[in-house]
């Protein structure tokens, strides 16, 4: 029988029964994912410590919740209602018990290959959310039936997605989110439909290289900071060995894609110390978008982030390890950052955006007013 739980009563090797989202939207913990101590640990620093969860105890428990169906029962869709609408208190996107539990749902779902990544991150109300212009709204969507259409021409791309599901949590979640951002940037870019697809595709397949080596050495390498630049260097060559596979990832953009996105806009990066507008665009996109989804997932050295310290972090890195002008358009053609939107300022405490000291100089540092009507001016905030 399932249970509810609270942050602080959480241990290691409760199994969750729904997926959980960070709160900027995007997915941090699968569904039936086995909490370790390092996950709880996560899960302490985004949320409080009486945030709800549902759980089994067991994997035992876990075949016979899925045996006994007991996910349609009155009694865990009462339960889970009741979760889903704590959640949305702190997370920034819309949520519902039917993203947590699709057989819930009496409408007819067609299983597509966004259908699939939405399954585990609510892509379409992330876009929704963060683009200011229905007009890249529109072509979002288009570009979804576009890529559709391409997987049903070529299983390979499929089947290499489930080889990373199958291998480590870690590296799905981040392919999949690091995807979503990806689009999201390729469009304020003004990339052809075309473009944006081959973009999509180099960045979910980045990191399929490392399904080739032993989880060990992966974790290794995650905790270590990703500072082990033989792994980096073999990773890519692996990466471009199985997208390649595929007909339709043989073409020259997404195999520069994946080589270039460890190099640094500095020159700095590897494998080629390659600088500037030299590095593939694809590349310069990917790297900003698996450097925040690292920062505010804790993938990386057992440290996570807020989703407004990450976005600083970001920022601190344009002209060093990231592309300067391609940060800058995402600001500025987003809803990010504008006036009337809510920003996470501190674990658990979100603000609404007022107004901005200087918008041209310091986009991120704007005024601000708590739920309780305080105003904060973040750009005397150091």
């Amino acid at each position: 029988m399932f249970q509810k739980k609270q942050t602080y009563e959480l241990v290691p090797g409760d199994i969750l029964l729904h997926p959980l989202y960070r709160p900027d939207g995007l997915l941090f913990v699968q569904k039936h994912k086995k909490l370790s101590e390092s996950v709880i640990a996560h899960i302490k620093k985004q949320f409080p410590k009486d945030f709800p969860f549902l759980v089994v105890s067991s994997e035992q428990q876990l075949h016979d919740f899925i045996r006994e169906k007991q996910y349609e029962h009155h009694s865990f869709y009462e339960a889970l209602k009741q979760v889903v609408d704590i959640h949305r208190q702190y997370i920034q996107m819309p949520i519902t018990v039917q993203l947590y539990e699709p057989s819930l749902t009496e409408e007819e779902v067609e299983t597509t290959f966004l259908a699939e990544l939405n399954l585990f991150s609510p892509t379409w109300a992330l876009i929704e959310q963060t683009l200011d212009s229905p007009r890249l709204l529109r072509r979002a969507k288009q570009i979804d039936e576009q890529l559709n259409r391409i997987v049903l021409k070529d299983e390979t791309i499929l089947h290499l997605y489930q080889k990373m599901r199958q291998y480590h949590d870690v590296l799905a979640i981040h392919s999949l989110n690091t995807t979503a951002i990806s689009l999201m940037l390729g469009l304020v870019l003004e990339l052809r439909d075309e473009d944006i697809i081959e973009l999509c595709l180099a960045t979910l397949f980045a990191d399929i290289g490392f399904t080739q080596i032993p989880k060990e050495q992966f974790v290794n390498y995650l905790n270590e900071a990703k500072t082990n630049e033989e792994i980096m260097r073999n990773h890519i060559k692996l990466s471009i060995e199985l997208i390649t596979s595929s007909a339709y990832g043989r073409q020259k953009n997404i195999i520069y894609g994946i080589l270039d996105h460890h190099e640094w806009f500095n020159g700095w990066g590897v494998p080629n110390k390659k600088s500037g507008n030299d590095i593939h665009l694809y590349g310069r996109i990917i790297a900003i978008a698996q450097y925040y989804d690292e920062l505010v997932g804790g993938y990386i050295g057992e440290k996570s982030y807020t989703s407004f310290e990450a976005i600083n972090e970001v920022w601190n890195e344009r002209g060093k390890k990231l592309d300067p002008h391609i940060l800058r358009i995402f600001l500025d053609k987003t809803a990010l950052y504008k006036v009337g939107q809510a920003i996470q300022i501190r674990p658990y405490e979100w603000a609404s955006i007022i107004g901005f000291t200087d918008y041209i100089h310091d986009p991120l540092r704007p005024l601000v007013q708590k739920r309780d009507g305080t105003i904060i001016d973040l750009s005397r905030k150091r």
